[in-house]
């Protein structure tokens, strides 16, 4: 994720409260037409780990069609007090914030709505030597995110005053007041892993990939998947060799908002050889080669290629080249990128 910097909100979100410790402030700190609300969150299933994590969200959404108020939690991501006014709400929380500068490969749009809130692939008219099509987007593989919500959650003029009374008498919020302390975010990405087994991979400089049919992005509330069908691009890093030093596997793992339906995926693989020519697209119908488990909580999608050892796949078979008693390195392999254009 790229590095944080305060940018200011547009003039429609109503307020930010961001908190840098947990310690308790004064009863004159705050207005008192709000209820102070403990919000504690569990990230143990999200599938993000908490020290990648820069910030966090929380939005409320007025169920009266008034503009959302965002609340921005830094420092302690797990633990915070919020001020709320009165009011009934649905409740958005999520993983970092909807800034640019906070994401590589997502863009948000329908952020004024509970319901369309949705976190989309940014799209690419070129990812290194690959180029969209006319009718599929080429996407940017989006990084990790989480979130959860509840439809209602309501503020009442009682609650502004139990709350204050509770903190003035060092009572525990979170005891008395538990309506946002069960956030547990979930995923709303999976995972695709590539291995490809290649017979002469030792004759390969690089290997670069393209899968199509993976949707364009996901509403944050539901999990939906937004119907659009779009391509993503990646690279194949990485080598274990057989004992010949000629063949063996490269694999890549990266992420994607899910797989569109109806679920028809095209896979390509291109080899840069030794020679500095380009081996023919290998190209894969990978629809039914696809195996999905569960892994840490996010839907893994593996798809194994080059072993033909299921219906629709096939060795993959480069010419041999010239290679030097130790093969080619690891961390030679990994210095190869896509560049983004």
């Amino acid at each position: 994720m790229k590095s944080i910097r305060n940018i200011t909100r547009a003039a429609a979100i109503i307020s930010v409260f961001a908190f840098h410790s947990c310690e308790r402030r004064s009863l004159e700190d705050f207005d008192m037409e709000y209820a102070i609300i403990p919000v504690r969150i569990d990230w143990s299933v999200s599938g993000v780990a908490v020290e990648e994590m820069h910030r966090a969200s929380v939005w409320l959404f007025p169920i009266d069609g008034a503009m959302p108020m965002e609340y921005r939690l830094e420092g302690n991501l797990v633990s915070r007090e919020i001020n709320v006014p009165v009011g009934v709400y649905s409740v958005l929380v999520f993983n970092e914030t909807i800034d640019e500068n906070d994401w590589n490969g997502i863009a948000f749009t329908g952020t004024e709505s509970f319901q369309n809130f949705a976190a989309r692939s940014i799209t690419k008219e070129e990812i290194g030597f690959y180029e969209r099509s006319d009718d599929l987007p080429l996407v940017e593989n989006p990084e990790a995110i989480a979130a959860w919500s509840i439809d209602q959650f309501e503020v009442t003029p009682e609650m502004v005053s139990r709350t204050r009374t509770l903190l003035k008498n060092k009572t525990d919020l979170e005891t008395e007041v538990p309506h946002l302390t069960a956030v547990q975010p979930t995923p709303r990405f999976e995972r695709v892993v590539v291995t490809a087994y290649v017979q002469n991979l030792s004759n390969a400089k690089q290997a670069t990939g393209t899968i199509n049919g993976m949707t364009a992005g996901v509403y944050m509330v539901s999990g939906e998947r937004i119907p659009e069908p779009s391509a993503h691009a990646f690279i194949l890093n990485g080598r274990v060799y057989d004992d010949n030093r000629k063949d063996g596997t490269t694999t890549r793992s990266f992420n994607i908002f899910g797989r569109a339906t109806p679920k028809k995926h095209q896979l390509a693989i291109d080899f840069l050889l030794g020679d500095g020519t380009w081996h023919p697209s290998e190209e894969f119908d990978v629809t039914k080669l696809i195996v999905t488990e569960d892994i840490e909580h996010v839907q893994t999608n593996f798809i194994y290629l080059g072993y033909g050892n299921r219906p629709g796949d096939r060795p993959i078979i480069l010419p041999e080249g010239e290679i030097d008693e130790n093969g080619i390195s690891v961390d030679q392999w990994d210095e190869v990128t896509i560049p983004l254009k």
